[in-house]
């Protein structure tokens, strides 16, 4: 071939390649809604069991209800208070939720008519810091955790009063986290130092393994495998078999416990993307999922990916996310911003959308040229595939990218 030919390829050759510089993360973000302009210090949030609303919470009493599939539809709950809330649940009926924080405050949340009332008060938990709710599976009961150990069984009574009653053999640090079951009244507990702990049926608690680790969160993110999973701050995650018939009979086993290698971060929370699926968030600004059927972690969103898109947002701390498809969903931070994420591959296949342009008009031998590169390289092939092939191709494709992503990614 002579050399007036070189440029051209050399074009095709750089046109060609851009792509394999982009970056690892599964997913994009995208649309922006803030709360407000006033840093909120939101600390977490709930999705209603029919999926339909998210209930955010955080410092001085705020209360957010926000449309989980449309976050721009969203309002302030009206509430006076000073105290953080620092958890909530909804019921299991979806008709109210309860949201507890700072000294002792307990709330419920009635969804009818969006508004809140206090429900029990500071005298009633001897003004421990609760941090922890979750209602048991067909909503007899609410577990609270709070400092120190804490934990109790709580139920509202007729006529507005209420029943809580202290668990025995509880630890002596803080109870960070509470999730139980879907459909059964068996909930798991993680704590600051005393490990991970088991509630059964007769609200007796056990504690099954797991101390000294600082076990920060826990969820049980499917609806037909009785599996927990609980995560420390220092990238430790446990996956948790839960024994139903016997739940004091639930062991953590050696390699239940695994310490994730090649993330960065620390870890700050655990929430159900889908069913058997959770995202672990991270600080600074990153996602793991978590698959409970493989038992396995993978890089989900990166941290250089999130400074490239806002590198204000990736100065803040993601408090909760939730799904609204397998590879979508939002992410919700402590400063009340709420961004969208989706699957990078709508983006991926733009980009080649103007590869094929570029290519078409450098003409005929170039198109050879490219068509050999391609055929070379497993993952141009792969983006060609999408941009041309079949819709049963296309799905393919897009299931070995994610599967070659989880192998890149996985602990």
């Amino acid at each position: 071939m002579g050399k007036g030919h070189f440029p051209t390829i050399i074009g095709v050759v750089t046109i060609l390649l851009l792509p394999l510089a982009m970056a690892q993360s599964v997913v994009n973000m995208g649309g922006v809604v803030i709360l407000d302009e006033l840093d909120l210090g939101i600390e977490g949030g709930d999705v209603s069991p029919d999926g339909e609303f998210v209930l955010a919470h955080g410092a001085d009493s705020a209360i957010f209800l926000i449309e989980s599939g449309v976050p721009f539809n969203n309002s302030r709950v009206e509430f006076s208070g000073s105290e953080t809330l620092l958890d909530a649940s909804f019921h299991p009926s979806g008709k109210t939720a309860l949201l507890v924080g700072e000294e002792g405050l307990l709330l419920r949340f009635i969804s009818s008519n969006s508004t809140v009332e206090k429900s029990g008060g500071g005298s009633a938990f001897g003004g421990t810091d609760l941090n922890a709710v979750s209602w048991n599976g067909d909503g007899s009961w609410a577990y609270i955790g709070g400092e120190e150990g804490w934990i109790w069984r709580y139920r509202g009574l007729d006529e507005g009063g209420f029943e809580a009653v202290p668990l025995e053999n509880r630890g002596e640090s803080d109870i960070n986290a509470i999730s139980c079951l879907r459909g059964y009244n068996v909930c798991l507990v993680s704590s600051s130092v005393d490990g991970i702990g088991v509630i059964n049926q007769e609200h007796e608690l056990f504690w099954i393994g797991g101390y000294g680790n600082p076990w920060i969160d826990v969820t049980c993110p499917s609806s037909t495998s009785m599996e927990c999973v609980v995560i420390s701050s220092d990238l430790t995650i446990a996956s948790i078999a839960v024994n139903i018939e016997d739940p004091s009979k639930t062991t953590i086993y050696d390699n239940d416990i695994v310490q994730l290698k090649g993330f960065d971060g620390i870890m700050t929370g655990i929430d159900i993307q889908k069913d058997g699926n959770s995202l672990i968030s991270l600080a600074p600004f990153g996602l793991i999922e978590h698959d409970l059927g493989e038992g396995r972690s993978y890089h989900w969103l990166d941290n250089d990916d999130a400074t490239s898109f806002d590198a204000l947002i990736a100065g803040e701390r993601i408090v909760f996310t939730w799904g609204t498809g397998p590879f979508d969903g939002y992410i919700l931070t402590d400063s009340g911003t709420i961004v969208s994420f989706a699957t990078a591959t709508q983006s991926e296949g733009n980009t080649m959308l103007g590869i094929w342009i570029g290519i078409i008009i450098l003409g005929g031998t170039t198109l050879m040229i490219a068509s050999l590169l391609t055929s070379s390289s497993p993952r141009l092939s792969r983006w060609v595939t999408k941009m041309i092939g079949s819709e049963e191709e296309r799905k393919s494709v897009i299931r070995e990218e994610r599967r070659l992503a989880r192998k890149k990614g996985r602990a």
